[in-house]
Formats: structure tokens, sequence, C-alpha cells
């Protein structure tokens, strides 16, 4: 009976031994928080906030941004937006559509834009922006301007981007019909990740009010880049600088050029 008792209570204490060991090991690990933007606001120096933006989803994806000032609108094709309107409350009218493809490899492919006679543009006009890649780098977007109030011949723009070793956008060099340059914007960067990829892989098409360098394609960069931009110039001439804040899960909460305000974000953030 004695080598019996032994023999039954030498695997107990090894199930126990065990337990006691799969309970140590198989703790779950902390689930980061999983944000969003909630609201924003947006500064135009030395005036103060011009406009701002209560972000509201329906599950993962962005249906609306709205202020005071305006209701945008989005719609998705699976994971990507394929739409976005802006409709103009002052006005009481749609200020402008734009409409987005992509490739087979949820890259995006075509972008057109419809501005509509009021705050943004005078007469109805039509841009189309064409994407053309190299490997998964932009290499080259073709912008066609269209005034369809008369029958003048459309304005084809290239755009020419420079890309480093580590993805990001060193410069966009514009050039005309004719092969002029037309326009030159340059880069730098830190080397953190893309804070904006965090919210939206095409935060441009996210946050229709951040449009830090006035023309369309020249906020790209702060989209697509490996880093963020701490810096542009225009031909190489003034420098200015961009600087970011962040709260303690490194969202970007703040955006600033030259030191002062450009836009502030604030999150909603679960578990």
């Amino acid at each position: 009976m004695k080598k019996l008792f032994i023999l039954i209570n030498l695997p107990v204490g090894l199930l126990l031994y065990s337990s006691c060991q799969k309970q140590v090991t198989t703790d779950p690990k902390p689930v980061p928080p999983s944000c969003k933007v909630a609201s924003a606001y947006y500064y135009a120096s030395p005036n103060g906030i011009y406009d701002s933006a209560t972000f509201v989803y329906n599950g993962d994806k962005l249906a609306k941004a709205e202020s005071d000032l305006k209701l945008i609108t989005y719609t998705y094709n699976g994971a990507n937006i394929s739409s976005r309107t802006y409709f103009d409350k002052l006005a009481n009218s749609v200020s402008f559509v734009d409409s987005a493809e992509y490739d087979a490899s949820n890259r995006l492919k075509k972008l057109t834009v419809w501005y509509y006679p009021g705050r943004f543009s005078d007469v109805t006009k039509q841009y189309i922006y064409n994407f053309s890649y190299k490997g998964n780098n932009y290499d080259k977007i073709t912008s066609i301007i269209k005034n369809t109030s008369n029958s003048s011949t459309p304005d084809t723009l290239q755009n020419i981007f420079q890309i480093d070793a580590v993805g990001n956008t060193q410069s966009i060099v514009t050039l005309d019909k004719e092969g002029n340059i037309y326009d030159s914007v340059h880069y730098s960067y830190d080397s953190n990740p893309n804070y904006f990829k965090k919210i939206d892989n095409n935060f441009f098409l996210f946050d229709a009010n951040f449009q830090m360098q006035g023309s369309y394609l020249h906020h790209l960069p702060y989209s697509i880049s490996t880093n963020n931009v701490t810096s542009f110039s225009y031909f190489a001439n003034t420098n200015y600088q961009v600087n970011y804040l962040l709260d303690s899960l490194k969202n970007v909460t703040a955006v600033n050029v030259n030191g002062s305000p450009y836009a502030t974000y604030s999150y909603n953030c679960h578990q």
C-alpha cells in the first residue's frame, strides 16, 4: 500500500507544480489603449482659432467632421476613404467633393476634386491627380486642372517626388507643360515613426483642415513619409520649422510652425 500511495501522489505533486508554472507564464500582457481623434482646433496666426472639428465615427471608420462652419462627410471602400464632401454651413452649399480610387495594393491611384463656386473657388473647377509609383513610394503625380466655365485647355503639371532610402519625401518639384519649374518644396525629418499614420494611413484625406502649406499635394509628406516633417522650404529659401507635442501614448496633440500653434488634437482612448 505504501508503494501505491507514493505512485498516486507523485503525479499529483507534479500536476500542482505544472499548474503553478502555467499560471505564471500565461498572465496576459497589458493591451495598449486604442485611440481615436475626438476633436481639433485650427489656428491662423496671429488671429487665433479660425475653425474646429468634432470627429464622429461609425465603428472604426470616420463618418463626419463638423464645426460651426462646415460638415464633412465620408464614405469608404473597404478600409479606404473613397469620398469626402465638404458642406459649407455659412453658404448652405457644397464647396468641394473629393473622390479617391485605389489599386489592388490599396495604394491611392487617382484623386478627383470638384470645387464649386463659393468659399474655395469663384467658378466650378475639376482637379484630377494621377499617382505613379516606384516600388511602394510615390514617384510622380500628374495634376490636371479644368475650368468647366470655359473651354480653355486644361493645365497639366508634373509633380516629381524625391524619396530617400527610408521612405521620406525630400522634395516635390512641380514642372509645367514646357518642363519649366513651376514650384519646388523641400522637407527635413526627425527619426520618430510618423504620428499621423497612427490616425489614418491617408491622413490628408482624413483631416480636410490640415492645409499648412497651401498646395494640395504639399501636405502629402506629413501623411506618407516614414518619419515626421520638422521643416519645409520653398525653392530652398526661407525655412519653416515644424514641431509637435505628444501625449503619454505618443499621440500628436499639437502641431506648431515657427513656434506658433497650427493645430491641436484631443483623443478618446479605450482598452
